[in-house]
């Protein structure tokens, strides 16, 4: 008898929230009549203003204020088809006994369900697509934000044993990100169900959604699941395949690494530096500054004092006039 009372209680509740929903699809109804109402004014307004300009002559005003119109009745056009989905299979709240079934079914089709702060919500089996293990996830309808059906989905999807993206710990399924579903072709289906109280039925579409992986419009594609992000472009590539730079210890893809030409250690393109002199690449073990000029050299472009060629030119030609200067004085001398 408790268990009936309690499930009455609830339905109620349901019940009362759908018929919310309905007077939140009539406002919705009103407004969409009105966009066709005011659409049908400005082609009204337009089309006077096509035929003055034809009987006046003026073809070419005519004939922009014929491109303005053909582009008004493709937008009037899309504007009616919208509003004939919230006109057609209208349907009235279901009553008390319809959602009791309701619930006992949704009972036994997921072994149970929570009805808390006005949320309805079970629990789906662990889903795994394609070899990835994504973990179970509770799928939450939010009855006090069923009036929004219409602007934002009133449920959430959240995962009970995250095993998000690498990429991104907010995307906890290909189809799922910051808890909300990616619908795609079946938000209408979603919609018709919410609206017609089959509360079975928008479960198990939601849980249809989840057990099936989509290609063409993924948050992360499930390939890329586990991969790792390039931190240079950003290109999403798998742990076999990525590079770790030793220097500024993050991972790249392996257009964005190159070598060490003296040690031979894979490094990011940001951490290595040019030699001006060989034009080749160094990581930074493996060139310096001169300690004269400051300009970066590898080690084979450097003597044995670590000055750059140039500068050991240039020491060089100093050292051979002092030494021409010195034998000079010495013969003067003589």
């Amino acid at each position: 008898m408790k268990d009936i009372k309690k499930l009455v209680k609830i339905a109620n509740k349901i019940q009362s929230s759908l018929t919310e929903l309905q007077h939140s699809r009539l406002q919705e109804c009103a407004q969409k009549l009105n966009n066709c109402l005011g659409q049908l004014e400005q082609l009204n307004h337009n089309s006077k203003r096509f035929h003055l300009c034809l009987s006046r002559g003026w073809i070419s005003a005519a004939s922009k204020c014929g491109g303005r119109i053909f582009s008004m009745l493709h937008q009037f056009s899309n504007t009616t088809l919208r509003s004939e989905d919230f006109l057609k299979d209208h349907n009235e709240p279901p009553n008390l006994w319809f959602l009791l079934d309701e619930l006992k079914e949704l009972r036994q089709e997921y072994g149970s369900f929570t009805f808390e702060q006005n949320r309805l919500a079970v629990v789906t089996e662990p889903i795994t697509l394609e070899g990835i293990y994504l973990g179970p996830f509770q799928i939450q309808l939010d009855l006090s934000r069923l009036t929004d059906l219409y602007r934002q989905i009133p449920y959430a999807v959240i995962a009970l044993d995250p095993h998000p993206a690498t990429t991104d710990e907010t995307v906890t399924h290909p189809h799922v990100n910051h808890q909300q579903l990616c619908e795609g072709d079946g938000a209408m289906t979603i919609r018709l169900a919410l609206e017609q109280g089959r509360l079975c039925h928008f479960f198990n579409l939601v849980r249809s959604i989840l057990n099936t992986y989509n290609p063409d419009s993924p948050y992360v594609a499930i390939q890329d699941w586990q991969g790792i992000a390039c931190r240079e472009c950003g290109y999403v590539t798998g742990q076999d395949r990525a590079y770790f730079c030793e220097f500024c210890e993050f991972d790249y893809c392996d257009e964005c690494v190159t070598y060490c030409r003296g040690c031979d250690l894979v490094s990011c393109i940001n951490c290595v530096s040019e030699c001006p002199f060989c034009g080749e690449y160094f990581c930074p073990s493996c060139i310096g500054r001169c300690p004269q000029c400051q300009s970066l050299c590898c080690e084979n472009c450097r003597d044995e004092n670590l000055l750059c060629l140039n500068c050991s030119e240039n020491q060089e030609n100093q050292n051979e006039q002092e030494t021409e200067q010195s034998q000079t004085r010495t013969r003067t001398g003589q």
